[in-house]
C-alpha cells in the first residue's frame, strides 16, 4: 500500500499560501475550490485561466459563477452537503 499523500499548495496575490481542495471542470471552465493554510475555514473559490503560455487563477466574476461553482461542488461531494446542514 502507498501511503504517499501530494498536497497542492499555490501562492496567491495576497502572498498567502493555500491549499487545492479541488478541480471541477465545466464547459469551458475549471473551478478551483481552496482553503487558507492559516484558517482552513478560509475557503475561496477560484476560476482557472488559460493565457498565452500563462496558467493563473482569477476571481469569479459574479454570483452567477459561485453559485455554478458551489453547485458543482456539492453535486460532486453530496456527503459535505448533508455535512453542512447539520
Amino acid at each position: 500500500m502507498n501511503d504517499n499523500i501530494t498536497i497542492n499548495v499555490v501562492t496567491l496575490d495576497d502572498q498567502k499560501e493555500y491549499l487545492i481542495l479541488d478541480k471541477i471542470s465545466h464547459n469551458q471552465d475549471t473551478f478551483v475550490f481552496l482553503a487558507s493554510k492559516e484558517d482552513e475555514e478560509n475557503i475561496l473559490v477560484r476560476k482557472r485561466v488559460v493565457s498565452d503560455q500563462d496558467v493563473f487563477l482569477e476571481e469569479l466574476s459574479n454570483f452567477e459563477e459561485l453559485q455554478l461553482a458551489f453547485s458543482l461542488f456539492f453535486k460532486k461531494h453530496p456527503e459535505l452537503l448533508k455535512e453542512s446542514q447539520i
